[in-house]
């Protein structure tokens, strides 16, 4: 069926407030909690339901003002309240003469209490005349008489009087007579009235009391609530919304769209007028969104609002934070410049319990609350919604319970907290790198792990295509299991011998059964609060658990494991597999994996050690900025880029590609056919004004944008499953398999020439030198050791190839080239031991900030967010949010992000990692922490301390002392929030 694309406008529906509005706090109704109201005249129930409304002043008598005789003659007070089921009306009237005669629904007859009561004060607000949706009721206290007949007794009734003929016969109505008058309770069905209560509901409300004194018991005089002259009007009633049971309003809740539908590209405007918002409240469009799929999914940046001609970014949102964690560990950004995230899913609340696309804190996933109290106006209002969705995303977008919400501002702390004035942690690297513990291999592939007072059995797994799990060699392969016992854990060596004529899938598993002594959970460096779950992220290929005292971690070490492997928890058992290893007929290949047993139930304890046995600790020499060398900074003054530059500290400042090529990043070969003229300028001005700049250039190797490429490089194309061939979204944005011997990877290798040769560049930044978008290639050639495998049957489903591993010669090759050349930054850890063993400087960026853990086994490094930041301030909060990870910072936004004086990262370099810790990094060089603490290395070393305030400014001669205790030297660091510090560490001579 063809789809075709919606473009829709509503136009001054029912959107607007009546035009007298509400400059100031409307009444308060409020919710009686339990126990509910008994209606029987009896007000003792009324007695804590706060905001009565008194009627007793001379103004107040709108009708028959010369009847009316005073305060002894007609007044009382009126209670309002609600429940979910009733709206109650409580009135203590004060009556010298009690004529009871009832109202009929044609004229107002006998004493009685009115209330006219608009339901849909955003309804047609041209009109204020009542119609549907407005409503005047008379609620009579009879005759006070309990005889058994009808006639005599008049009992207390309710009477609708406008629109006449209204069923009342659900109004609960008691009364009871008092020394000076009478008392009067009502308990109204909101389903009489056509409506659902929620708090923050308007409800616009006048209230009045009718007296009639004489023989025929016809109204008299009319007191109300309000003072204007007596007219059945809405414009006379008052702003009242549904509160809790404090009376207090914190909102109003006016409803402006029921649902949407806008295709891609498409645009949706809304038309309505709009009251002016009360002293001291915010006005917030509320609403809910999604990407239409069949089951949740992820998210993108999609949805662009427009009010009032303005953009509404991110900045905005009330209901979420920048970042907000997932249920799996992962943090999400809420949204990417002018863009909002909005999820995909069927409907809009499967994602808020959704077990791995959920948001924890209590944030709901389609539910969107943008503050405009600066932008909304009295009266005519616009907003358009956009499906700002790039090309590639065609789904459609929903939009539905939209409601302008007038709002208290919720209560934020106006001061941050100080530094501490107690006990403070003392903090140093660990002096002995020695784990007590034993190590013994059992039959069955089993190893016994002895340590921190108990005992863990790991127990190992693998396929066969009988289909079988066994524990050994067998038919189908040969096992050999050897393992080697180091100071802080147990490599173990299982290696597999093909034995068989044909391809042979093996799947192979090691895990340890903790049960009940599970308390806490990481995979790939993301806690699991559920304790089960899995991921197959080679960055970080670690699986920990947390008992009481104790930790026991995995990691697969060797290159095939790694990009295989799947860290898992299920049912009190923690482990990794390799569920895609096949290999060729008489083929051995050896499995890798390192078994850490923890002391102490600490997942950066157990990385650190997996640290050290992946070689990660080498040395980060300097920080990092994008600056792009085109017309936009060739229009920056000298002193301009000079402070550019200087305040943000960089040894290496990396030029992109730019948009030039059709309009396309010029990716690929596309890079050798643009023009390059901008970058000689570029770096010449960047060392002329800051001169221990390296200029360096963006490269990507997998990914062509040249409409010839297809045919070109037709050998070397990245293939799906389904043959087709992959890119990176868009249809011109081709991936190659850069290799030894083929057309593309001679092709692509002419690119670093460029940057050198022609550009004049010192180094080269290579952008996702792992992969792109696709971890696997299904077509030729094949890598040798990668499968799909079913895992009932335990057949190979078909044949693929690690892009990791079958581009590993080439990459390695053209790194060594490039470093023998200059610099080399890379984004994203090495998945390879020879490309680790390189030790050139990765950063992982940061739309989500727990990617900070993708970089715990290599450099740790985060790029700035270029989602969220737009100023010095916000770069300043992802440093500190980096930090949270054991991370340093390295600067992305170049345009946006203009900084105006130096800060942290301007002490973060150069640092040799020692230990990552949750709020601070131990470098043999010096420490970087946002927490509080005695900081030290263990020795006699001096320290020069640099601390930077909760603007990123640094703050010169602060308070630290710095002591000396049996020949060890220690910093005292007392921290306010979101204050950082370094400490430079000055060895002895």
């Amino acid at each position: 069926m063809q789809r075709f694309a919606l473009r829709l406008v509503v136009t001054a529906i029912l959107l607007s407030l009546p035009a007298s509005g509400f400059a100031e706090v409307p009444y308060g109704i409020p919710l009686k909690p339990d126990p509910p109201i008994a209606v029987d005249g009896d007000l003792g129930d009324w007695a804590g339901v706060p905001n009565a409304l008194e009627i007793n002043q001379p103004a107040q008598a709108v009708l028959g003002a010369g009847a009316w005789s005073g305060a002894q003659d007609m007044s009382g007070v009126v209670q309002l309240a609600w429940r979910q089921e009733y709206l109650f009306v409580a009135a203590r009237v004060t009556d010298d003469i009690h004529r009871p005669e009832q109202p009929t629904a044609e004229t107002p007859q006998g004493d009685h209490v009115q209330i006219t009561i608009d339901l849909q004060p955003a309804t047609e607000t041209d009109r204020i005349e009542f119609g549907a949706g407005q409503f005047q009721l008379a609620l009579s206290p009879g005759r006070f008489t309990r005889s058994a007949d009808s006639l005599t007794d008049d009992a207390p009734k309710a009477v609708c009087l406008k629109p006449v003929g209204l069923d009342m016969s659900g109004v609960q109505v008691a009364a009871a007579r008092t020394e000076h008058g009478w008392t009067l309770e009502a308990a109204i069905p909101w389903s009489a009235l056509g409506v659902t209560p929620v708090q923050d509901l308007p409800v616009n409300v006048e209230v009045g009391l009718s007296d009639a004194d004489g023989s025929d018991a016809l109204q008299e005089s009319l007191l109300t609530s309000g003072t204007r002259a007596w007219e059945l009007k809405r414009t006379r009633l008052r702003p009242m919304v549904l509160t809790g049971s404090d009376g207090n309003p914190s909102a109003i809740s006016i409803p402006l769209l029921d649902a949407l539908e806008i295709a891609q590209g498409q645009t949706s405007t809304l038309h309505f007028d709009a009251s002016p918002v009360p002293t001291g409240w915010q006005a917030v469009l509320r609403f809910w969104a999604r990407l239409d799929t069949k089951v949740v999914a992820g998210y993108t940046p999609c949805l662009h609002l427009v009010f009032n001609e303005q953009s509404l970014s991110g900045e905005r949102l009330l209901n979420k934070e920048l970042r907000v964690k997932g249920r799996a560990g992962q943090v999400s950004s809420m949204y990417a410049g002018e863009r909002l995230t909005v999820f995909y899913s069927p409907d809009f609340d499967s994602p808020t319990e959704h077990p791995y696309y959920g948001l924890t804190g209590g944030v709901v996933p389609c539910l969107f609350e943008v503050d405009v109290t600066d932008l909304i106006k009295p009266g005519a209002n616009e907003l358009v919604f956009r499906n700002d969705a790039a090309a590639s995303v065609q789904n459609m977008l929903h939009v539905g319970r939209g409601t302008l919400v007038y709002q208290v501002p919720s209560l934020e702390a106006t001061e941050k907290s100080g530094p501490p004035t107690g006990p403070i942690p003392t903090i140093a690297p660990r002096q002995e790198l020695r784990t007590n513990y034993t190590a013994e291999v059992l039959p069955d592939a089993k190893i016994l792990l002895k340590f921190a007072a108990t005992q863990v059995v790991v127990e190992s797994q693998f396929s066969t295509p009988k289909p079988e799990w066994v524990h050994g060699s067998n038919d189908y392969f040969s096992h050999q299991r050897r393992i080697e016992q180091r100071d802080e854990g147990v490599v173990v060596y299982d290696t597999f011998t093909n034995k068989t004529t044909e391809n042979l899938p093996i799947m192979h598993r090691h895990q340890a059964k903790l049960g009940d002594s599970l308390a806490r959970l990481w995979l790939a460096g993301l806690e699991k609060p559920s304790r089960t779950g899995e991921s197959r992220l080679p960055a970080n290929c670690t699986t920990f658990g947390a008992a009481d005292s104790w930790g026991l971690g995995f990691v697969a070490s060797d290159d095939v494991f790694r990009v295989h492997c799947t860290n898992y928890a299920d049912d009190g058992s923690i482990g990794l597999a390799d569920n895609n290893l096949v290999l060729p007929p008489g083929a051995t290949y050896t499995a890798e994996w390192i078994l850490v047993p923890v002391e102490a139930p600490d997942y950066y304890r157990f990385i650190n050690t997996a640290r050290r046995f992946m070689g990660a600790n080498f040395l980060i020499d300097g920080g990092f900025a994008f600056l792009r060398a085109d017309r936009l900074t060739e229009a920056w003054s000298d002193d301009r880029l000079q402070r550019f530059l200087e305040y943000k500290n960089p040894k290496y400042v990396c030029a992109s590609i730019g948009s030039n090529y059709k309009g396309r990043y010029s990716h690929g070969t596309a890079f050798q056919q643009v023009d390059h003229t901008g970058y000689p300028r570029g770096f010449e001005r960047w060392r002329r004004l800051y001169p221990e700049v390296s200029c360096l250039v963006y490269f990507h190797c997998f990914l062509d944008v040249t409409d010839e490429a297809e045919m070109q490089f037709h050998d070397a194309r990245t293939l799906r499953a389904n043959g087709s061939q992959a890119n990176y979204g868009e249809e011109h944005q081709r991936l190659f398999l850069p290799m030894t011997g083929n057309s593309y990877g001679a092709a692509i290798e002419k690119n670093v020439e460029i940057i050198f040769d022609k550009l004049g560049a010192d180094g080269v930044y290579w952008d996702e030198h792992e992969y792109s978008n696709e971890q696997y290639h299904y077509g030729e050639p094949w890598d040798q050791i990668s499968g799909d495998i079913d895992p009932k049957s335990m057949q190979i489903r078909g044949l693929k190839s690690s892009v990791t591993l079958l581009t590993e010669d080439w990459r390695v090759d053209l790194a060594k080239y490039i470093q023998s050349r200059g610099p080399l930054i890379g984004n994203g850890a090495p998945y390879t031991r020879a490309m680790a063993s390189l030790n050139f400087p990765c950063f992982v960026e940061t739309g989500a900030i727990t990617n900070c853990t993708l970089s715990h086994l290599y450099s740790p490094i985060a790029l700035g967010d270029h989602l969220t930041e737009h100023s010095q301030q916000d770069a300043y909060e992802t440093m500190l949010a980096a930090l949270d990870y054991g991370c340093v910072y390295y600067w992305y936004n170049d345009m946006t992000v203009t900084p105006t004086h130096k800060t942290l990262t301007s002490q973060m370099f150069p640092i040799t990692p020692l230990e990552i810790h949750a709020g601070y990094l131990i470098g043999e060089e010096r420490i970087v922490t946002k927490l509080s603490g005695t900081y030290g290395w263990g020795d006699d070393s001096r320290h020069e301390l640099h601390v930077y305030n909760d603007k990123g400014e640094e703050v010169p001669d602060f308070d630290a002392p710095f002591t000396e205790n049996e020949g060890v030297t220690w910093t005292e660091l007392r921290l306010a929030e979101d204050w950082s510090a370094a400490i430079e560490r000055r060895k002895n001579q």
